[in-house]
């Protein structure tokens, strides 16, 4: 559920960088004379979506905290990673490992996003979205690897 939650707190904020951004590139070109004049229409439901979002994760991670003050032998990752249980030397040593995983997986995803906005930079103006998007797909992509990494580890 954390993952998840974190994954669209991504996406919620990428809209919303990417509305800004739009209107702005918007105000850009009308101020070099590429267009005469154009229409806005911000939608506010981005915003809220987000700050819910951030509410609820606030919300999450207090009872987690709260639970895991209750434990004396609770160190400070385990708040960090509400993701397992860190009695369980097991859970620790697969999310280690799921981590690992994952972090090598966003190396390789960040070193192909990057590579691929030399292709497309005469399509930026156009398609202003693309290198937003695919920028906040970095930290989601890497969200998705290490769940999916540790639910693999964790059934073998």
């Amino acid at each position: 559920m954390t993952i998840i939650m974190r994954s669209l707190l991504y996406v919620s904020l990428g809209i919303m960088v990417y509305n800004s951004v739009r209107v702005e590139q918007q105000f850009e070109l009308l101020g070099r004379g590429y267009i005469d004049g154009f229409s806005v229409n911000i939608d506010n439901m981005v915003g809220h979506i987000f700050i819910g979002i951030t509410i609820i994760l606030v919300i999450m991670n207090v009872i987690h905290l709260l639970f895991m003050g209750k434990n004396k032998q609770a160190k400070m990752e385990d708040y960090i990673l509400p993701e397992y249980d860190a009695s369980d030397e097991r859970s620790v040593e697969i999310t280690g490992k799921a981590v690992r995983f994952a972090f090598a997986f966003i190396l390789l995803y960040s070193f192909l996003i990057l590579g691929s906005y030399m292709f497309i930079p005469n399509y930026f103006l156009d398609y202003v979205w693309y290198p937003m998007f695919t920028t906040a797909s970095i930290p989601i992509v890497g969200l998705i690897f290490y769940l999916i990494s540790f639910k693999v580890l964790y059934s073998r």
